[in-house]
């Protein structure tokens, strides 16, 4: 299957939840200010939900778009592209992103196999992205 067909043009599920936490930065002028330069896609799979979200900044405008998380072939790099993957069920995201789990217990998790992370350099931009969100 080729790119376009794997990634739905509007958000479900878990990246429905995503789009409406993150939209708000669109309107930030920092944000645009600090990733004017910036092309990332970010995939986040919640492994316990049918729908990954795929968080595409270009150039200072941030969307979310949905794929399909069945078959695990249309998570790959090659099929949507993606420069950071971060792959946990949900309770363990929603854990992480309320800071009820550190980033020390994260990595444990990451280290024992529950949590799968590829391409981590690439996500400190999200990091930033998420640390904008607490301003």
């Amino acid at each position: 299957m080729s790119e376009s067909n794997l990634i739905l043009d509007y958000a479900r599920e878990f990246a429905g939840l995503l789009e409406n936490i993150v939209n708000p930065l669109n309107e930030k002028s920092s944000f645009k200010e600090k990733f004017k330069n910036t092309q990332r896609k970010f995939l986040i799979n919640a492994t316990n939900l049918n729908y990954a979200a795929l968080i595409i900044i270009n150039k200072g405008q941030l969307s979310v778009k949905s794929v399909p998380n069945k078959p695990k072939s249309n998570l790959k790099k090659k099929s949507i592209g993606w420069d950071g993957l971060v792959s946990m069920d949900t309770q363990t995201f929603l854990a992480f992103a309320m800071k009820r789990i550190s980033i020390i217990k994260l990595g444990l998790k990451w280290i024992f196999g529950p949590v799968q992370i590829k391409g981590i350099f690439k996500l400190f931009p999200m990091m930033k992205l998420f640390a904008l969100l607490q301003e």
